[in-house]
């Protein structure tokens, strides 16, 4: 009798103890299968959105390297480029969607459309290397509105690492406009020199140089 009583005084303890602490159990329990399967589920998300970014851009580079686009190609391009702009930002995928669209829309002559996607990607950038495209293709935009002065602002202020070459070479080509050509045959020995340190050939430099004389 003892024993049984022992036995039931057990039993009674471990139905107290469940009472009071079963339900705190139970909501662990949920909480980290819950947590597991949320961990998976986000994977499965990125992965997806990581494809389908992906696929979107392959068709973006797919229409755009052709040498001539008809309405409806551009209006794919146009449309693929906001796409991934809106639905993948902060990636490099939407960078490089953010630089199509300007070039699309300079071939349309909006160029004050293009310079504020251009700020916009300049603003969103996820690597140097996209802000310093983004801001040399700025300065050329304000060339061709005639704002030669403000271009030459924007690229004197710029800080450039791969992309200087082209920054120097467009700060070259609108000195040697304005006349500045001492300054031009600077701008282009320094575009030459990057252009050499960087391993890209780009004999039209020697040209502009020969342009502007002794």
């Amino acid at each position: 009798m003892t024993e049984l009583r022992t036995e039931e005084e057990q039993i009674e303890l471990i139905k107290h103890w469940w009472r009071d602490n079963g339900k705190a159990i139970i909501i662990a329990l949920i909480l980290s299968v819950g947590s597991i399967g949320g961990w998976k589920w986000w994977q499965a998300d990125q992965a997806a959105s990581a494809q389908a970014a992906s696929s979107a851009y392959e068709q973006l580079m797919n229409v755009m390297n052709k040498p001539e686009l008809t309405d409806e190609e551009r209006a794919t391009a146009q449309h693929l480029a906001v796409t991934l702009q809106e639905e993948h930002k902060e990636t490099l995928y939407a960078s490089y969607a953010a630089l199509f669209e300007a070039k699309l829309l300079v071939d349309d002559q909006q160029l004050d459309a293009a310079l504020t996607v251009l700020k916009k990607a300049q603003a969103e950038a996820v690597t140097p290397l996209i802000k310093e495209i983004a801001s040399v293709r700025e300065a050329q935009i304000l060339w061709q509105q005639d704002k030669s002065q403000q271009a030459l602002d924007l690229l004197n202020g710029l800080v450039t690492s791969a992309y200087t070459g082209n920054a120097e070479e467009l700060k070259g080509d609108i000195l040697a406009e304005m006349g500045r050509n001492d300054d031009a045959r600077n701008a282009y020995e320094k575009a030459k020199t990057a252009f050499n340190t960087s391993g890209v050939a780009r004999p039209v430099i020697e040209m502009k140089l020969a342009d502007l004389g002794a």
